[in-house]
Protein backbone atom coordinates (compact mmCIF):
# COMPACT_ATOMS: atom_id res chain seq x y z
CA UNK A 1 0.00 0.00 0.00
CA UNK A 2 1.63 3.08 -0.86
CA UNK A 3 1.66 6.03 1.54
CA UNK A 4 -0.01 9.20 1.16
CA UNK A 5 2.18 12.46 0.83
CA UNK A 6 2.29 15.17 3.52
CA UNK A 7 0.53 18.52 2.07
CA UNK A 8 -1.64 16.85 -0.17
CA UNK A 9 1.31 15.92 -2.82
CA UNK A 10 2.52 19.55 -2.90
CA UNK A 11 5.75 19.97 -2.80
CA UNK A 12 7.35 20.27 0.88
CA UNK A 13 9.86 22.91 0.52
CA UNK A 14 7.61 25.36 -1.37
CA UNK A 15 4.80 24.80 1.60
CA UNK A 16 7.63 25.53 3.81
CA UNK A 17 8.19 28.94 2.74
CA UNK A 18 4.56 29.95 2.39
CA UNK A 19 3.64 29.04 -1.53
CA UNK A 20 0.90 26.31 -0.97
CA UNK A 21 0.56 25.99 -4.74
CA UNK A 22 3.63 24.16 -5.85
CA UNK A 23 3.15 20.80 -6.75
CA UNK A 24 5.49 18.01 -6.35
CA UNK A 25 6.90 16.16 -8.93
CA UNK A 26 8.91 12.46 -8.78
CA UNK A 27 11.18 13.33 -5.91
CA UNK A 28 10.12 12.00 -2.40
CA UNK A 29 12.10 11.63 0.79
CA UNK A 30 11.04 9.37 3.71
CA UNK A 31 11.29 11.50 7.19
CA UNK A 32 10.36 9.97 10.32
CA UNK A 33 7.86 7.71 8.76
CA UNK A 34 6.17 10.58 6.65
CA UNK A 35 6.64 10.68 3.28
CA UNK A 36 7.31 13.98 2.10
CA UNK A 37 6.95 14.85 -2.24
CA UNK A 38 9.17 18.11 -4.22
CA UNK A 39 9.43 19.49 -7.52
CA UNK A 40 12.76 18.96 -8.11
CA UNK A 41 16.02 17.64 -6.56
CA UNK A 42 17.60 20.77 -5.41
CA UNK A 43 13.96 21.76 -3.37
CA UNK A 44 14.25 18.09 -2.00
CA UNK A 45 18.20 18.87 -0.48
CA UNK A 46 17.20 22.27 0.91
CA UNK A 47 14.18 20.88 2.77
CA UNK A 48 16.65 18.46 4.36
CA UNK A 49 19.62 20.31 5.41
CA UNK A 50 17.65 23.99 6.27
CA UNK A 51 16.45 23.98 9.80
CA UNK A 52 12.95 23.60 11.29
CA UNK A 53 11.44 23.21 7.50
CA UNK A 54 8.89 20.85 8.67
CA UNK A 55 7.62 22.71 11.57
CA UNK A 56 7.56 25.56 9.23
CA UNK A 57 5.62 23.81 6.13
CA UNK A 58 3.33 22.20 9.22
CA UNK A 59 2.38 25.73 10.22
CA UNK A 60 1.67 27.19 7.18
CA UNK A 61 -0.13 24.19 5.75
CA UNK A 62 -2.74 23.77 8.70
CA UNK A 63 -3.27 27.88 8.19
CA UNK A 64 -4.36 26.91 4.93
CA UNK A 65 -6.49 24.64 4.42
Amino acid sequence: MEQQAEYNGHCAFAVSTGKTDVKGGKHFAAINGKTYVFSNPVAKILFKLLPNRIAKADAIWSKNK
